[in-house]
């Protein structure tokens, strides 16, 4: 589901990272599949384990799904066969350099990533590229400074587990980081996201934007 710079903890955590779904991610799963209806065409940026593209793949013409880890890429893959979902390409590629001409996707996913990435303004910068101008951008991603209590709780989590976010958003400072790269927020709301059942909770930004109109 992420994009990441710490390689070893993705694909170390490759083959168990879907044990820690929990039901307040799949409803999140559903909120996206549902903001962005049928179209024919959505990329999957970071995209893990593939929650997020088997979930549209119901209901969209074509999925590509990528991510920087291979093993990540393989576990997607292999759900996809044994559910026997045809619609969705599979690519291990970096959000910083999309092999995918401009303007071609009718909507974007960027889940739980934006925060592990060094360099998130590039991935929005590619994302920009290739969206088509009524194209819509989904990026939840966790806001883990929105509250002290997440913040802690993030924190806490990080200490134990080798998790790394480069980047510590609000729900605000997030919107500006998409607005400053070319979009424009539609809408926003903050979520009290948990992973297991007896588990803190975290702070997650829910964003949707779409591109902004070219400066003429």
């Amino acid at each position: 589901m992420q994009l990441h710079e710490n390689d070893s903890y993705w694909a170390k955590n490759a083959s168990k990272f879907d044990k820690h779904i929990h039901s307040d991610i799949e409803a999140l799963v559903k909120k996206i599949g549902n903001d962005i209806g049928h179209v024919d065409r959505v990329l999957d940026v970071a995209a893990g384990t593939g929650v997020v593209s088997l979930e549209l793949a119901k209901r969209v013409r074509q999925v590509d799904a990528l991510d920087l880890e291979p093993k990540m890429i393989s576990v997607a893959q292999k759900k996809a066969d044994e559910s026997r979902i045809v619609n969705i390409s599979f690519h291990v590629q970096s959000a910083y350099e999309l092999d995918f001409p401009d303007h071609i996707f009718d909507a974007i996913v960027i889940l739980n990533s934006l925060h592990v990435m060094k360099a998130p303004d590039v991935a929005l910068g590619e994302a920009r590229r290739v969206i088509k101008p009524t194209g819509l951008l989904v990026a939840p991603t966790y806001c883990h400074a929105e509250t002290a209590k997440s913040l802690d709780n993030y924190q806490r989590w990080a200490s134990k587990s080798g998790h790394k976010s480069y980047y510590l958003f609000t729900c605000n400072s997030l919107c500006a980081l998409i607005s400053g790269c070319g979009f424009e927020v539609k809408k926003k709301r903050t979520v009290e996201i948990k992973h297991e059942r007896q588990s803190q909770g975290m702070m997650l930004g829910y964003v949707v934007a779409s591109p902004a109109p070219a400066a003429s």
